[in-house]
């Protein structure tokens, strides 16, 4: 009886801990998210459109293009200005534009 209470104990409190979902809340999908610019790119956003599609609005441009992604890493390929580097980690993304720009999921 003591073995099963204890066995019990431990699958309770294993349930309970911390998971990799509360840790990197980001599920890996884009589509349908906006993420908001922070610091020197508030008022700047990106909306991921559709699989390959993506919107970015900002210092009163807006401006559509196409986006490859695979895992946490990316490009944005913007027709006049050309490609930049991208990074997903949980809710916030750092965009490689010359300096890093953090944006966050809203």
């Amino acid at each position: 009886m003591k073995k099963i209470i204890l066995l019990f104990t431990v699958i309770l409190i294993s349930s309970c801990s911390s998971s990799d979902e509360s840790e990197n809340p980001f599920d890996g999908e884009l589509v349908a998210t906006v993420w908001l610019g922070t610091e020197d790119d508030e008022g700047e956003s990106y909306t991921f459109i559709s699989n390959l599609d993506f919107k970015y609005v900002g210092e009163g441009t807006i401006e559509s293009g196409t986006y490859t992604f695979n895992d946490s890493s990316g490009i944005f390929s913007f027709s006049s200005s050309g490609d930049i580097s991208f990074t997903i980690q949980g809710t916030k993304m750092t965009v490689e534009d010359g300096g890093s720009s953090v944006f966050l999921k809203i």
